[in-house]
């Protein structure tokens, strides 16, 4: 069984289903839910807003009371990556340590945070790979837990290989279980 909250404050998820993405994310906003945690959802562009609050209306009691303390923010990705219709990581990283110093004066314990990267395949992949290893370096000194979610079907073996280093630890479905890897593991991906 995974730990839903991951030893790691920045953590890939790979997916190959909605089923599979949902085993994660609900239990993880729960979990976060529950710990006094802001949570922010960008959703993946398969999923939308009324879609998710369904999905988390069965996994979390008492939804309307973490609504009500503005405990929760269910958002399609292009409102949070791409400002203004362009993506650009810095302005992805202020937004995040803007949102930090709100929730902490508005007595959160910190911000849970899950966002998926399917979009930026493509033309924004080479950005979204340089913003996922900045972040990386700077989550760690900040009261931020991430999981950025990708659908493994969308990706060739460098795509995956390049999420899976610019992570502190991947979530897997392998042989009908979720496992969890360090970025060590993907170092040793060969790319042809």
């Amino acid at each position: 069984m995974i730990n839903y909250t991951p030893p790691t404050q920045h953590t890939s998820l790979f997916y190959n289903s909605q089923e599979e993405y949902l085993d994660i994310i609900m239990p993880y906003f729960k979990a976060g839910l529950d710990n006094n945690e802001f949570c922010l959802w960008n959703l993946p562009e398969t999923l939308n807003a009324d879609d998710a609050r369904k999905h988390l209306l069965k996994a979390v009691e008492d939804l309307d009371i973490y609504l009500k303390k503005d405990q929760l923010s269910i958002r399609d990705y292009k409102s949070f990556y791409l400002k203004d219709g362009v993506f650009s990581a810095q302005k992805v990283i202020e937004s995040f340590a803007e949102l930090e110093k709100k929730v902490l004066g508005n007595g959160f314990k910190g911000v849970r945070v899950a966002g998926d990267g399917t979009w930026a395949i493509g033309e924004n992949w080479f950005d979204l790979m340089m913003y996922e290893n900045e972040i990386n370096r700077i989550i760690e000194s900040h009261k931020i837990r991430a999981i950025c979610s990708y659908c493994i079907k969308e990706l060739d073996s460098r795509g995956i290989r390049d999420i899976g280093m610019s992570h502190q630890s991947s979530l897997v479905k392998q042989m009908d279980s979720w496992n969890r890897l360090d970025s060590s593991k993907f170092s040793r991906t060969i790319v042809y």
